[in-house]
């Protein structure tokens, strides 16, 4: 399955593709904190509100504390940057293997970046229903969320760690080709 992904991803691995990605990425990461942003402005909060995409680990009760922290409208907010948030993945995803495609390095690169998509998507929809049922609780759904962001942030690291290595490599590969190259010219 990576293989044909990497095959059909081939064609768009270029500098410009990349640069357009990584803007997207940025783009829709403030469009999706935008509602929490502006809840926070208008509730005159100093601070952004915590939200459970931005905790690491939380248990089903911190999980609906964190909710009910937000009230009504922080809730609502939250719902907004919920459903933003179902693009940010897909393009994450792309940002994080179009440079290592780019790079030539082999289709295994896509696994890490492919499997924080998918944590992202788990947890977005657990979040998008324990938000839906609220009040009522769901501490199996909200568990799932808890563990899914969890890998979407394990995974999402690992994937920048593995373009960082790739870079390196391709630095390190190119340079003595280089070298090479300008000894050959001065003969």
């Amino acid at each position: 399955m990576m293989e044909q992904i990497c095959r059909t991803l081939k064609p768009f691995a270029n500098i410009y593709t990349v640069l357009l990605m990584w803007f997207l990425t940025i783009t829709n990461f403030y469009i999706c904190l935008k509602p929490i942003h502006d809840y926070a402005a208008i509730a005159g909060l100093k601070s952004m509100p915590v939200i459970l995409d931005a905790l690491f680990y939380y248990t089903p009760d911190e999980g609906y504390q964190t909710l009910s922290i937000l009230g009504i409208d922080g809730r609502n907010a939250y719902r907004l940057t919920n459903y933003y948030d179902f693009v940010l993945p897909i393009i994450l995803f792309l940002s994080l293997t179009l440079p290592n495609i780019a790079l030539g390095e082999k289709c295994y690169c896509l696994i890490a970046p492919f499997i924080y998509m998918i944590s992202d998507y788990i947890e977005n929809l657990a979040e998008k229903y324990v938000l839906e049922i609220y009040p009522e609780r769901n501490d199996s759904m909200m568990t799932l969320a808890c563990y899914a962001g969890l890998s979407k942030f394990g995974f999402l690291f690992l994937s920048v760690l593995i373009i960082i290595i790739n870079l390196f490599k391709w630095i390190l590969k190119e340079k003595p080709q280089s070298t090479s190259n300008n000894k050959k010219k001065q003969k």
